[in-house]
């Protein structure tokens, strides 16, 4: 049942999101294009030119600033319609339980999520390559290649990558549940649910901006790698702090979806 969920609700939910991905991918292709052609050097002497640039950069920023707004809204958004609004009664009559419902929303939530991460760090990447000059491009790829042959490949530079990739899914998984789980304790609210939700999200990103904040301080404080009498290279230090935040960003993924699933259960209140 659970595969069966996750198939109707990528087919209702793939074509917004997907646009806005498009919208993102076809900008930058053709700030790539003008960026490699002659007529955008003519900026300085081309009043027409010139505007058009700053119109240019001024969709392209907020087609970035929408994409990563807009896909985390709009699944926030569908997970309390179809959970917590009048199609909230159909949902949980069907033979599937809180956790097959929450778990069908969020693998494909997490997916869209993780292919807009993608594209806006790809969209920015090849518009700032594309602006550069053929020699500084010829001098980035020369001083990237240099970096990796100078590397020293002994297992951590790959322990890193798995990191990150692990460490960007638990972030999103997070940011997931954290959205679902505000939606989930404001339905409890007698009056001003929606309200409520924003305010408990609000309240929320707060809390754990401030907390991890202050714990990376003070992690720094205690490890720096950059003390005299600290051992610790560059690549260790990363690791250590890529496995400590992962591994915290799960834990908040887990109490969250936890709470979300606890609520659903035992507190569902569609009135």
């Amino acid at each position: 049942m659970l595969k069966k969920l996750f198939v109707h609700e990528w087919k209702d939910s793939w074509r917004l999101v997907g646009l806005m991905n498009l919208i993102v991918i076809g900008l930058t292709l053709i700030g790539c294009f003008f960026l490699n052609n002659e007529t955008w050097n003519a900026m300085d002497k081309n009043e027409f030119v010139a505007v058009t640039v700053v119109v240019y950069m001024m969709f392209f920023i907020a087609s970035i600033a929408a994409l990563s707004m807009v896909v985390s809204i709009y699944f926030y958004v569908r997970f309390y319609k179809n959970l917590y609004t009048d199609q909230g009664y159909l949902m949980h009559t069907l033979p599937v339980t809180p956790a097959q419902l929450i778990w069908s929303k969020t693998f494909v939530a997490l997916i869209w999520m993780l292919i807009s991460l993608v594209v806006m760090m790809s969209a920015i990447f090849g518009l700032v390559f594309a602006a550069m000059p053929g020699a500084e491009r010829a001098d980035f790829w020369r001083e990237l290649c240099d970096a990796f042959a100078m590397m020293d490949f002994d297992g951590r530079i790959f322990l890193l990558i798995v990191l990150y990739i692990l460490l960007a899914i638990a972030g999103q998984l997070s940011n997931v549940f954290m959205g679902y789980a505000s939606i989930s304790i404001g339905q409890t609210f007698k009056k001003q649910k929606v309200l409520g939700a924003i305010g408990v999200y609000i309240g929320l990103y707060m809390l754990i901006q401030t907390v991890s904040s202050y714990l990376m301080m003070f992690f720094t404080m205690a490890v720096d790698p950059y003390s005299m009498e600290s051992n610790m290279d560059d690549i260790n230090f990363m690791i250590i702090v890529f496995a400590i935040v992962t591994i915290l960003s799960a834990l908040l993924a887990a109490g969250f979806y936890y709470l979300t699933h606890s609520i659903m259960k035992n507190k569902l209140n569609l009135e």
